[in-house]
């Protein structure tokens, strides 16, 4: 464990605006150190312990926006990542079932019934893919090798002029760069939300800052009291990716703010306060090996939360900064 460092300490933050206290901002920083790596990836789950706020209280802004405009079949940042796995499968049982006809009836080869058997094979292949690939999923869940499912479905469009134009526009209204993944998937579930995404170095080797924005998490205002008094889980999955001979190589990192307090969950599901749980693996396509794993204490991937009282003592100043704002417009009213 000893031999085991993080590159950096509080990569990701999540940070409450002053001004409109309903919305938080999470920017990943430590910029300079990651570049080191081929690939940075970052998955979020925010989940509200108060029962009265749901998933369709909390957004994830831009993703969820970029999401349904994918959806909905309208122009987006980002466009569907076109799977050719079924086709290359029905593919390879066509050429399978050609090679039958070649070896044992090659008289046959070119005619009608050879014809129709191999595009016959190649339509049932791409059809029977999907079900063979759950399976894979299935089975090796709990292997060190396994199959793994897609994590994204999108991916960014290449840069142009306009785009730069909105890396400006975003620079001014965030007051610090916008980081933009090459890839995304966006989960909404009755009482959650998740965002995965995936970042190309590359992308932000021409950035000058050590931090960027990644999104903003707006609640309902109403029930902003709701998600203070009860609490909420906060969870940041890193992948820290090198790529070699087509085989990536990762060093994943799991930790959490659970009302507050930072920590990990063991392999037990035990919460270990003030830890981070790490995973080496290594991958090949969509087959995963997982090779090493453990718990690092003492360490932090995500900025220290505010505690209660630092917390309450914001939120007072923030509503007696309004008070006096708002006070006096409404006696001119009611006068």
């Amino acid at each position: 464990m000893g031999s085991v460092q993080l590159p950096c300490r509080s990569i990701i933050s999540l940070k409450q605006n002053r001004d409109m206290p309903n919305i938080y901002d999470v920017e990943m920083g430590g910029i300079e150190r990651l570049k080191a790596y081929d690939s940075v990836e970052c998955h979020l789950v925010l989940y509200p312990y108060s029962r009265a706020i749901t998933s369709e209280d909390i957004a994830f802004y831009p993703f969820e926006e970029y999401v349904k405009d994918v959806l909905s079949q309208q122009r987006s940042a980002y466009v569907r990542i076109q799977s050719r796995f079924h086709e290359l499968f029905g593919l390879l049982l066509g050429v399978v079932i050609a090679l039958v006809f070649a070896r044992f009836k090659p008289e046959d080869l070119l005619s009608v019934e050879s014809v129709v058997s191999v595009f016959g094979a190649y339509t049932i292949g791409k059809e029977l893919w999907d079900d063979i690939e759950r399976m894979l999923i299935e089975i090796t869940k709990s292997w060190k090798v396994r199959y793994q499912e897609s994590y994204y479905p999108y991916h960014l469009e290449k840069h142009t002029t306009l785009t730069y134009y909105s890396y400006l526009a975003k620079r001014q209204r965030y007051g610090i760069s916008s980081l933009m993944p090459e890839k995304i998937d966006f989960i909404k579930q009755s009482n959650s939300q998740t965002v995965r995404m995936c970042f190309d170095m590359q992308d932000l080797a021409s950035l000058a800052e050590s931090a960027g924005h990644i999104l903003s998490i707006h609640i309902e205002p109403d029930l902003q009291e709701d998600l203070e008094e009860g609490g909420f889980l906060f969870g940041v999955k890193l992948s820290l990716n090198r790529r070699l001979l087509g085989l990536v190589r990762s060093f994943e990192l799991f930790q959490s703010i659970s009302r507050g307090e930072r920590g990990c969950l063991n392999e037990e599901g035990e919460w270990i306060q003030g830890t981070v749980f790490y995973r080496k693996t290594c991958r090949c396509g969509r087959i995963k090996c997982f090779w090493a794993k453990g718990i690092l204490p003492g360490e932090a991937i995500i900025e220290k939360w505010p505690s209660a009282d630092e917390s309450d003592t914001g939120m007072r100043a923030q509503m007696l900064d309004r008070r006096q704002e708002v006070g006096p417009a409404q006696h001119q009213k009611k006068g």
